[in-house]
Protein backbone atom coordinates (compact mmCIF):
# COMPACT_ATOMS: atom_id res chain seq x y z
CA UNK A 1 0.00 0.00 0.00
CA UNK A 2 2.79 2.30 0.64
CA UNK A 3 4.47 1.86 -3.09
CA UNK A 4 1.21 2.48 -4.37
CA UNK A 5 0.62 5.86 -2.29
CA UNK A 6 3.89 7.08 -3.39
CA UNK A 7 3.27 6.18 -7.01
CA UNK A 8 0.14 8.43 -6.53
CA UNK A 9 1.84 10.73 -5.27
CA UNK A 10 4.28 11.45 -8.23
CA UNK A 11 3.70 11.96 -12.15
CA UNK A 12 5.66 12.33 -15.59
CA UNK A 13 9.56 11.33 -15.15
CA UNK A 14 9.53 10.19 -11.73
CA UNK A 15 6.17 8.82 -11.49
CA UNK A 16 8.31 6.43 -14.56
CA UNK A 17 11.25 6.20 -12.74
CA UNK A 18 9.25 4.65 -9.35
CA UNK A 19 7.23 2.58 -11.54
CA UNK A 20 10.13 0.92 -12.86
CA UNK A 21 12.08 0.67 -9.11
CA UNK A 22 9.23 -0.94 -8.24
CA UNK A 23 8.37 -3.24 -11.33
CA UNK A 24 12.53 -4.33 -10.96
CA UNK A 25 11.87 -4.85 -7.39
CA UNK A 26 9.12 -7.30 -8.05
CA UNK A 27 10.61 -8.93 -10.80
CA UNK A 28 13.61 -10.17 -8.87
CA UNK A 29 11.16 -11.56 -6.61
CA UNK A 30 9.74 -13.59 -8.98
CA UNK A 31 13.42 -14.88 -9.69
CA UNK A 32 14.26 -15.91 -5.48
CA UNK A 33 10.64 -17.78 -5.60
CA UNK A 34 12.19 -19.48 -9.24
CA UNK A 35 15.56 -20.20 -7.36
CA UNK A 36 14.13 -21.29 -4.51
CA UNK A 37 11.59 -23.92 -5.89
CA UNK A 38 14.25 -25.22 -7.94
CA UNK A 39 16.73 -25.47 -4.99
CA UNK A 40 14.37 -27.60 -3.53
CA UNK A 41 14.56 -31.20 -4.14
CA UNK A 42 12.13 -33.06 -6.46
CA UNK A 43 9.59 -29.58 -6.33
CA UNK A 44 10.39 -29.33 -9.99
CA UNK A 45 10.27 -32.18 -10.91
CA UNK A 46 7.49 -32.45 -12.67
CA UNK A 47 8.10 -30.94 -16.66
CA UNK A 48 5.16 -28.91 -16.88
CA UNK A 49 6.53 -26.96 -13.52
CA UNK A 50 9.97 -27.07 -14.72
CA UNK A 51 9.53 -25.57 -17.96
CA UNK A 52 7.08 -22.79 -16.56
CA UNK A 53 10.06 -22.00 -14.28
CA UNK A 54 12.90 -21.43 -15.98
CA UNK A 55 10.18 -19.38 -18.67
CA UNK A 56 9.89 -17.44 -15.88
CA UNK A 57 13.56 -17.44 -15.13
CA UNK A 58 14.32 -16.34 -18.50
CA UNK A 59 11.32 -13.91 -19.37
CA UNK A 60 11.43 -11.99 -15.89
CA UNK A 61 15.61 -11.35 -16.37
CA UNK A 62 15.18 -10.07 -20.13
CA UNK A 63 11.87 -7.64 -18.83
CA UNK A 64 14.41 -6.42 -16.05
CA UNK A 65 16.99 -6.20 -18.24
CA UNK A 66 14.62 -3.91 -20.48
CA UNK A 67 13.91 -2.02 -17.35
CA UNK A 68 17.11 -0.97 -16.66
CA UNK A 69 17.74 0.36 -19.96
CA UNK A 70 14.41 2.56 -19.44
CA UNK A 71 15.53 3.61 -15.88
CA UNK A 72 19.01 4.66 -17.55
CA UNK A 73 17.18 6.66 -20.56
CA UNK A 74 14.69 8.60 -17.68
CA UNK A 75 18.51 9.53 -16.19
CA UNK A 76 18.16 13.48 -18.21
CA UNK A 77 14.37 13.60 -18.65
CA UNK A 78 12.14 16.60 -16.64
CA UNK A 79 11.04 15.49 -13.29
Amino acid sequence: PEDLASLAAVRGATFDRLFLELMIRHHECALVMVADLLATPRAAQDVDVNVFANEIHLVQTAEIDVMHQMLSDLQGAPQ
